[in-house]
């Protein structure tokens, strides 16, 4: 898998793959190798060993402590920076819902005149046999359900409509 980093303000692209033994070889954009192996690891921090380095991570906040010397670090999955890619932004600041991507309606969890907190499911989406629960932004009020289950749309389709 490959991962772009961040470390303090330092970009850097690392290609992650975990070796037979359990341990992970990780390659960066000039071709040097390291040898990766976690030590512990609990909720929040993941203690490694980067070729015979201890190296603390701190998740979420991502931080990374080395020799003691602390860095901020940010992480993204060739996956997420797909996704981010893919995104349609014209329509993100929109505040109808539109459709991600294309797929089949599953559920619809709301009728016209609802209101609709923050967070509350509101259609269920599926695309490549996956699952996705569109959820409000914000606390709204339907104006208009566009959709019902079993319809098929295209990506940016209009799904719900808020006042």
């Amino acid at each position: 898998m490959r991962y772009f980093v961040n470390v303090g303000g330092s970009s850097v692209e690392l290609e992650v793959v975990r070796a037979s033994d359990g341990k992970y070889v990780v390659r960066d954009g000039a071709g040097r190798e390291f040898s990766v192996q976690s030590v512990t690891s609990d909720a929040s921090l993941h203690t490694l060993l980067v070729d015979g380095h201890l190296v603390e991570a701190r998740l979420p906040s991502g931080e990374l402590k080395l020799a003691s010397n602390r860095y901020r670090v940010q992480v993204e999955s060739e996956r997420e920076r797909a996704a981010a890619r893919a995104r349609p932004r014209e329509l993100e600041s929109q505040k109808d819902l539109r459709a991600p991507m294309p797929g089949r309606i599953v559920r619809v969890s709301c009728d016209a005149g609802a209101a609709v907190s923050k967070g509350s499911p509101l259609v269920v989406i599926e695309a490549m046999k996956m699952q996705n629960e569109l959820c409000a932004k914000t606390d709204e009020v339907v104006r208009k359900v566009c959709v019902a289950a079993g319809d098929t749309v295209d990506r940016g389709a209009l799904l719900i409509e808020f006042e």
